[in-house]
């Protein structure tokens, strides 16, 4: 063994050696438990052996047959009158441990919720079986957990709550560095704010109207150029569009500049429909699908509309080929966005159901690994557009995926695509070169999350 494996071992095992160095099973049925030697465990127990003698390490020698998946001793020593409300040393339970199989078998669990186990208790970190069991995906133990009625509500209440508080951290500091705003630090963090709202999350206002503030104030000297069509922003098809739900996300009432940014965007519509991308910045800022599905919203919410630009809008997103991710979650958006037939919102749909990962997440490319971002617009175009309610099986999964990969921080990470073609200002928010898109996908990811928690209200304007 090497050097270093060795002292990690030492560091990990350090509380439970400085605690008992002696590992001698105490009694003899906990020395055949622990060898999972069920005859003479067995045989002992007849004999009048008591269940709950004895600990290692704090454990009591009914948690063997659980790790062991032993099924007729757990059986054998519960006739006995094993004690089940056991715990370890950081409070975690029975069923807990059950829960944490990696092969994810099912007859002690199956044996512990029959005895009437809490399913919902927590240890002392605040986990309970089902945060154990999803470490290890979508597993038939995760499956018969929630069948039971096991919830992990207040873990992802939790989990959005840790994400709002990252963002709003780095949202103003953004403006601060770079003197812009930014669909990944102002915009997206927005439209998570107002979701996360709706289900009573704790979203800190001055923070947010701050944020509002810094968009007007970027816009309001371009307005005047805007209302003339002045190509005086790049890509505004996505930029401005952006900035205009992040407005609608805040209830930013309709004036004369989010009349001159609706504007700018109505006239960049090309003769077959469609509003198009630069492709330069993956994947925030480079897809055309993006581009129609966001600008047609933006009009709806700040424009003035008219039922030929919608209609031609609708007509290219039918037509068009989605080829990625990005494409086919602002497909089913604009398609929805633009009242396209419901048979045509399904198949969609469906598109984007097909490139689910058996880990329950999305890539952004079909090469690349699932992540955040990928996997929170897609669960997000499928919610809010009505494909999918919040129990469906594949919607699950990916909630799943989520809350196995935040950060401690409540951040996610998302490794970036896209050249450099801004400098990078550092603004705080976590991962380095990665900190821009990572925060955009923290927003979607947050989303996600927030979409599958009951509503308070039903109050999202974008």
């Amino acid at each position: 063994m090497r050097l270093s494996r060795i002292v990690s071992l030492v560091i990990a095992w350090a509380p439970v050696l400085s605690a008992q160095t002696n590992f001698t099973p105490p009694t003899p049925l906990f020395r055949e438990v622990m060898h999972n030697n069920t005859a003479a465990a067995e045989e002992l127990l007849a004999q009048g052996a008591d269940p709950d003698q004895g600990r290692i390490a704090g454990f009591a020698p009914v948690f063997f047959p659980v790790l062991h998946q032993n099924v007729p001793l757990l059986k054998a020593m519960v006739a006995r009158g094993a004690d089940l409300k056991v715990k370890d040393r950081i409070g975690s339970t029975l069923l807990m441990w059950a829960a944490f199989d990696e092969f994810g078998r099912t007859g002690a669990l199956e044996e512990l919720l029959r005895a009437g186990m809490d399913l919902n208790a927590r240890n002392d970190l605040g986990e309970t079986a089902l945060t154990w069991a999803l470490r290890r995906g979508d597993t038939p133990i995760v499956r018969m957990l929630r069948q039971a009625g096991a919830s992990d509500a207040e873990a992802v209440k939790t989990a959005v709550q840790n994400a709002v508080t990252v963002l709003e951290k780095s949202g103003p500091s953004f403006v601060k560095v770079s003197g812009c705003v930014s669909c990944h630090h102002q915009s997206l963090p927005q439209m998570a704010f107002s979701v996360a709202g709706t289900r009573g999350i704790a979203v800190d206002q001055p923070t947010a109207q701050q944020q509002v503030e810094a968009i007007i104030a970027f816009f309001k000297p371009l307005q005047q150029a805007m209302e003339q069509g002045t190509e005086a922003l790049p890509d505004a098809e996505l930029s401005v569009s952006y900035s205009l739900l992040g407005l609608a996300a805040q209830k930013y009432p309709k004036d004369a500049i989010t009349a001159a940014m609706a504007h700018l965007v109505a006239l960049q519509q090309r003769a077959d429909g469609s509003f198009r991308a630069l492709p330069a910045r993956p994947p925030l800022e480079s897809s055309d699908f993006s581009a129609t599905a966001l600008s047609i919203r933006a009009i709806q919410i700040y424009g003035k509309p008219n039922p030929d630009q919608i209609s031609k809008a609708s007509q290219w997103l039918q037509a068009a080929q989605p080829q990625n991710t990005e494409d086919r979650a602002m497909h089913l958006l604009g398609l929805h966005w633009t009242k396209t037939d419901p048979a045509l919102l399904e198949k969609s749909a469906q598109a984007l159901l097909a490139d689910q990962r058996p880990d329950g997440g999305w890539a952004q490319l079909p090469n690349l690994e699932t992540d955040a971002y990928a996997t929170g617009q897609a669960l997000v175009a499928l919610r809010r557009t009505g494909m999918r309610g919040a129990g469906d099986p594949a919607f699950q999964r990916g909630i799943d995926y989520l809350m196995r990969t935040q950060m401690p921080d409540g951040s996610w990470l998302v490794r970036t695509r896209s050249f450099p073609v801004q400098r990078l200002k550092e603004s705080g928010f976590p991962h380095g070169k990665h900190q821009w898109i990572s925060a955009a996908g923290t927003s979607w990811a947050a989303m996600a999350l927030a979409l599958s928690m009951p509503s308070k209200e039903d109050s999202i304007a974008w």
